[in-house]
């Protein structure tokens, strides 16, 4: 299975809480190098170290993005990766992808909303990435955000349309970005890829 069927639009209305935290930017880069933190709103978040499967998925999806930024000449990360989308929010998506026509947005970390943003679900982060994240991404108006399920080896392919994310329904075992003509991706292949990775 490749997608989710019948999944309904992704509102806006369970948005993050309106008042901020203590920490901003200038304190978020003053932490260690490679410590699994994010600033959200200003809260600073911890998250385990992934899971072998997880680094799998992440692995194969790296290739992909190599791939992507060879056709299309743009600017591709994988975790851990600064992406600054305030003062008071800084993340490391798994994967970030920005095009050719916004590659200047990644320096030595991201400076604004990437393009493509993919999340790798674990049990310790499902909410976080579902609910939180997919808020924090659409109020920060990044294009395209990729949810990707372990477990059920589902990816959701999720566009922005106003305020809110639309599940982009599949009609093949393959998917094409609308918006971005390099990013593709052969499900079959590629979940056959974490396969051979992980053994099963």
């Amino acid at each position: 299975m490749s997608t989710a069927a019948g999944q309904p639009d992704l509102p806006l209305s369970f948005s993050l809480p309106q008042t901020l935290g203590p920490y901003r930017a200038a304190d978020y880069l003053k932490l260690p190098e490679g410590e699994p933190v994010e600033l959200i709103r200003g809260e600073y978040i911890v998250s385990p170290a992934p899971n072998y499967t997880h680094q799998a998925i992440s692995l194969c999806m790296s290739a992909l993005l190599l791939e992507w930024t060879k056709q299309g000449g743009g600017r591709g990360a994988a975790a851990p990766f600064d992406v600054k989308l305030s003062d008071s929010t800084i993340v490391q998506p798994d994967l970030a992808y920005v095009s050719l026509a916004r590659k200047d947005v990644i320096k030595e970390r991201a400076e604004g909303a990437p393009d493509l943003v993919v999340e790798i679900v674990s049990p310790s982060n499902a909410a976080r990435d579902r609910v939180h994240k997919l808020a924090l991404y659409a109020e920060h108006g990044v294009p395209e955000y990729w949810i990707v399920d372990p477990a059920e080896r589902v990816i959701e392919f999720l566009l922005l349309d106003g305020d809110r994310y639309k599940v982009e329904p599949l009609t093949s075992d393959s998917y094409q970005s609308p918006r971005l003509a390099e990013v593709s991706i052969d499900l079959r292949e590629f979940w056959a890829d974490v396969a051979k990775l992980i053994g099963g």
